[in-house]
């Protein structure tokens, strides 16, 4: 027998959406950004890759220095990740002991209980309404760790603001509010920083900033917060090719801005036209729609859209089973998309 701990063994991993090998599909099941960084992201790299022999930053100075110009924090407060579910890791091992409480809503991003499983955490959920949204702020006394995403998946929406705010000033432990999709919408969460002290905000660079392959993350918090994590981190946890790309991809917020206001105007578009082929779809404010079919069962839409090499993600879970989410692609993409189920509705 192999000394495998209980909370390990006992845990499903987490699945991920598909990465096909091929390149025939319309890939519309990870929520990556459609459209490539500018090519003046590139143009330093080659200089970095010869030096791969030496160890990178292991703090991420320059690009923790060109976050913090972005987000309006100094870079004491940043901590670099690899991606964000680096930063979740962290904030786990540095702030809950094994048995500890860690809340989180139902449902939500299934990375959170996989992650507080393994850790040995004691896990509470707690539920939205009918509509996925919050009725009441997440009140858990015992918890150590509350993780809360907002835009929250799978709906796509910012979660009720005063019930956040509620939360954090009824909180005993940590407050960690996951921003990843929060550059396709209108609101952010910094103000909660310097209001508590038992707040954290991440973020990542891989959905707004196109870098989902390079993995750049960011918790944003107080001074003694990020002191604590920074013990906790793996001691290089960013390469050096993933950190000149994030610090090059700053410089062109200009740039992001007008992608990310063309996934908002796809984004629109699709909801409009499901809406018109029969499906029922919430409004969302990240980059991608959850939407149900009204014709046919959610799961049998997802495979026959993938025998047709669109990929969208199906989610067999209880309260999402006849739901699929749809990431906001190109317009052609999406035309693309459209024309399928149009196809399929009309042989239902």
């Amino acid at each position: 027998m192999l000394p495998i701990r209980n909370c390990v063994q006992q845990t499903p991993g987490y699945v991920p959406g598909e990465q096909p090998q091929t390149t025939d599909y319309i890939k519309l099941n990870t929520n990556e950004n459609p459209y490539a960084p500018p090519d003046e992201v590139f143009d330093n790299l080659e200089e970095e890759l010869k030096k791969v022999r030496l160890y990178p930053d292991p703090i991420s100075t320059k690009l923790r220095k060109a976050a913090g110009e972005v987000f309006g924090f100094p870079p004491e407060q940043i901590l670099a990740g690899n991606g964000s579910d680096d930063i979740l890791n962290i904030a786990l091992r540095t702030f809950v002991n094994p048995g500890e409480t860690v809340a989180f809503l139902d449902p939500t991003y299934s990375l959170y209980e996989t992650i507080a499983k393994v850790h040995g955490a004691t896990i509470k959920t707690i539920s939205t309404d009918k509509n996925f949204e919050l009725d009441s702020p997440l009140v858990c006394p015992e918890a150590k760790l509350i993780f809360v995403a907002s835009p929250n998946p799978p709906l796509g929406k910012h979660l009720n603001r005063q019930y956040l705010k509620e939360t954090c000033e009824q909180a005993t432990g940590i407050v960690l509010i996951d921003e990843a999709y929060v550059d396709f919408s209108d609101e952010d969460h910094w103000e909660f920083i310097k209001q508590y002290d038992n707040v954290i905000v991440s973020r990542t660079m891989s959905k707004s900033y196109s870098l989902a392959g390079m993995r750049v993350g960011f918790a944003i918090s107080s001074v003694e917060i990020i002191g604590q994590m920074n013990k906790v981190r793996d001691s290089y946890n960013l390469d050096r090719v993933a950190q000149t790309l994030g610090a090059n991809c700053f410089q062109f917020k200009d740039y992001f801005k007008g992608v990310w206001q063309q996934v908002r105007n796809t984004r629109t578009r699709l909801i409009n036209s499901l809406r018109k082929l029969d499906f029922f779809v919430f409004d969302s404010d990240a980059n991608f729609v959850l939407a149900s079919p009204q014709w046919m069962e959610a799961s049998q839409l997802y495979t026959k859209l993938k025998e047709r090499k669109v990929l969208v993600r199906y989610f067999k879970q209880p309260r999402i089973s006849n739901y699929v989410r749809i990431t906001v692609g190109t317009d052609a993409e999406i035309d693309r998309l459209l024309e399928v189920i149009e196809q399929l509705k009309n042989e239902a």
